[in-house]
Parts: C-alpha cells; sequence; structure tokens
C-alpha cells in the first residue's frame, strides 16, 4: 500500500467523508509536508480503493449545491489497513536521497565545491531545524503522537547536521 493509500484511509477511519474534507484534513495537519499530494490524486486514489473493495461511497445530494460522495472503509479495508499500519511502525525503512545520488558522484566536483555545497546544505538543515523548534513550541497540549510527528523530522534532522559537520571536517 502507498504512503498516500494510507493516509486517505487514514483520514477516512477518523471520520467518514468526502474528497474536499480529506484536502483540508491534509493540509491542517501539515500531511503535504511529508507527502506530495494533488487534489486530483486524492480523487484517482479514492477511485482505485472503491475499486479494490478497501472503501465505498455513499451519494449526498446538498440543497442547492452539488451533491457529495461521502467515502468509508470496508471491514476488508479496516483489516488491511491495520495490518499496514503495523507493518509501516515495524519496519524500518531506506527511502531513496537525491542527496546520496549527487554525494555519490561527488567525485566529478573539486574539494571547495563540495564543502561549499555541502555548507549549504548545513544551512539549510539549520533553517528546517529552528522552524520545527518552534512548530513544536507553539502547539499546546500536543497528544503523543502528535509530538511523535513533529519531533521525528528534528530528530532526524539534528542527527544529519552533524553528520554533515564531521563529513565537512574531513574534507
Amino acid at each position: 500500500m502507498t504512503q498516500l493509500e494510507m493516509t486517505i484511509l487514514g483520514i477516512i477511519w477518523e471520520n467518514p467523508c468526502h474528497a474536499y474534507n480529506i484536502e483540508k484534513v491534509i493540509e491542517e495537519k501539515g500531511i503535504r509536508e511529508r507527502l506530495n499530494i494533488g487534489f486530483s490524486t486524492i480523487y484517482s486514489t479514492l477511485k482505485k480503493l472503491e475499486k479494490r473493495g478497501i472503501l465505498e461511497s455513499s451519494y449526498k445530494p446538498q440543497k442547492n449545491l452539488p451533491g457529495r460522495r461521502i467515502y468509508s472503509i470496508t471491514f476488508k479495508g479496516r483489516q488491511l489497513f491495520s495490518q499496514e499500519v503495523k507493518r509501516a511502525l515495524s519496519q524500518p525503512q531506506r527511502e531513496a536521497s537525491l542527496f546520496e545520488t549527487g554525494l555519490s558522484f561527488g567525485g566529478i566536483l573539486d574539494k571547495r565545491e563540495i564543502k561549499e555545497a555541502l555548507s549549504l546544505y548545513d544551512s539549510e538543515l539549520s533553517r528546517m531545524i529552528q522552524q520545527k523548534v518552534k512548530e513544536l513550541t507553539s502547539i499546546n497540549n500536543p497528544s503523543a503522537i502528535e509530538r511523535a510527528l513533529l519531533s521525528r523530522p528534528l530528530s532526524l534532522w539534528q542527527a544529519e547536521r552533524k553528520w554533515i559537520r564531521e563529513l565537512l571536517a574531513l574534507l
């Protein structure tokens, strides 16, 4: 199951809804920061999940407005989604990284260019860390999960910044 499919199922699990509500939740929860999700992608994913029997929908007419299709998770969908959440939480993942691809071919640059690029990377990491710290401190009484979602990228960026600085010292 893709991250997008899991995201949409998770939103619908919390509350059966229509595509516009899914878009709104994605925006409100900062999910777009972690996933590149376009509105048209939401619709096509909903249709695909419904075709596979993971979601079902019902048409809800509205006064003076076009009707809306409300999506909910089927029993099969709930079982599958639970399994996927357990799998996602139990298996460390290694995602492809443009940085690592660039580093693999860094030999085409001279040492000064590599240091300059890595210094820019370090500066950007510092900016991202500062922004995330502001986010963390601005939220009142976050749940443990909300705090984890905000603090995980912070921890990863801090570790990456430490690694970048060690690499810069070696060059």
